[in-house]
């Protein structure tokens, strides 16, 4: 996407600390002097099946879906993740390609690195949902759950630090800005964010409604697509709508031109692997008697791999340049390439498949199916390590299962199968 990146913006300090339920604060100051020990829920872990820090997790996702905040505003936001990483004990570095929040626990022996990556940010919606914990900002929403990401990473973190005597490494974690405009990613890389310390592996999770809450997605392979987009403008000469022999209409270029893209991309495309062509605007003109001189039309290329992608801008040239030619016009096109496909290395992806064979087998694991044609720039962070995006299940037979809608809430059981499969993957890597 085109949205500028003002690292300015990041330098605001946010005052008001963010309460969990009454009587009980989680602050967002950064002064360690005014934090509770007391307020540390780590001493009095609540268990829910035998599983430790459910309690922790439920109370952070409730306080952070009730406390949304936009990309590149995240600003109480990491002052709270900061917080809470510091009393698990990990060394934390803020403002890290902006809001970015990157916390490191050492362990007694050497080891591994190991990198766990959440995103942090909400949407621009208004929630429309009764649970008591709704939005309580005004036309935002963790819509895309990214609330439960980081509920489900700090769980991992309270578990890392509740057995560091018996684990070797590092474990390093990742809390991401601005993932919806997906700009997070790149800015916390150009920022240096593995210039010190470059994790061996690195794990990113994303609820996934298409699968159901309790199952685990991973597949090799591309995941995600490369999210293109472009802007084509046909050059003609306007005139009178009564005498168009006289003109070159850049209003029958255009139309002429998106069918022909549609069934070029329908025709020549490989249908074995997920793609897609849309067109989103179509600008030109100014009253319905006069044939414009210019038409601008916009849309959006989605594939998953980097062929296909060279194939759909080669057939984009293509169309319009049979659309621009029927009509003795001209077409000028900008194609902007954006967040690349999200690749699940091959040997981790097997590496995880064992660890969860072996160690919580009583979870159902999909492998194939899953990909998707979103754009993701977790992608940025796996051309630079060895990795995967984990996809946890979220879907619901009598909830709204649907990323992005306003009445979407996380079910509790992705929050306990996402830190059952993390657990298991850093007792296995930092063992």
């Amino acid at each position: 996407m085109s949205t500028s990146f003002n690292k300015n913006k990041m330098n605001k300090e946010t005052q008001e600390p963010l309460r969990l339920s009454p009587g009980v604060v989680f602050s967002a100051c950064t002064n360690k002097e005014n934090r509770s020990r007391e307020q540390n829920t780590l001493d009095n872990v609540e268990k829910r099946d035998g599983m430790p820090n459910f309690k922790y997790m439920q109370n952070i996702y409730e306080m952070l879906h009730e406390h949304p905040e936009v990309s590149l505003r995240e600003f109480k936001t990491a002052d709270f993740v900061t917080g809470e990483l510091e009393k698990l004990g990990f060394a934390v570095r803020t403002r890290v390609g902006g809001t970015g929040v990157v916390g490191v626990l050492e362990f007694g022996r050497p080891g591994e690195i190991l990198a766990l990556r959440c995103d942090m940010d909400a949407l621009p919606l208004q929630e429309n949902t009764d649970v008591p914990y709704a939005s309580k900002n005004a036309g935002v929403m963790h819509a895309c759950g990214h609330d439960s990401h980081m509920a489900t990473i700090l769980g991992t973190c309270a578990f890392a630090a509740q057995n560091k005597e018996r684990l070797s490494g590092t474990l390093m974690a990742i809390f991401q800005p601005a993932e919806e405009i997906v700009v997070g990613a790149q800015a916390m890389l150009d920022q240096g964010i593995f210039a010190e310390k470059k994790p061996g592996r690195l794990v990113g999770i994303h609820n996934w409604p298409s699968l159901p809450a309790g199952a685990i997605g991973l597949q090799n392979g591309p995941l995600t697509a490369f999210a293109d987009g472009f802007k084509v403008t046909f050059l003609g000469e306007g005139g009178h709508g009564a005498l168009p022999y006289k003109t070159k209409d850049p209003i029958a270029m255009a139309t002429a031109a998106v069918q022909n893209a549609l069934t070029l991309a329908h025709r020549r495309m490989n249908s074995n692997h997920p793609q897609t062509l849309s067109f989103g605007m179509i600008q030109g003109g100014t009253s319905f008697n006069i044939i414009p001189s210019k038409v601008v039309v916009e849309g959006t290329v989605r594939t998953t791999r980097l062929e296909d992608q060279e194939t759909m801008i080669a057939l984009l040239h293509q169309a319009f340049a049979a659309g621009a030619n029927l009509h003795s016009g001209e077409y000028v096109l900008e194609y902007r390439k954006g967040v690349p496909a999200v690749i699940n290395n091959e040997i981790v992806v097997k590496e995880l498949e064992h660890v969860f064979q072996t160690k919580i087998p009583e979870i159902p694991v999909v492998t194939q199916g899953l990909a998707s044609l979103i754009g993701e720039d977790l992608a940025y962070f796996l051309e630079k390590v060895p990795g995967v995006l984990l996809l946890i299940g979220s879907g619901q037979e009598n909830g709204i299962s649907e990323l992005h809608h306003p009445s979407f809430l996380v079910p509790t059981q992705t929050l306990e199968i996402g830190y059952k499969a993390l657990t298991s993957i850093v007792e296995e890597y930092l063992r």
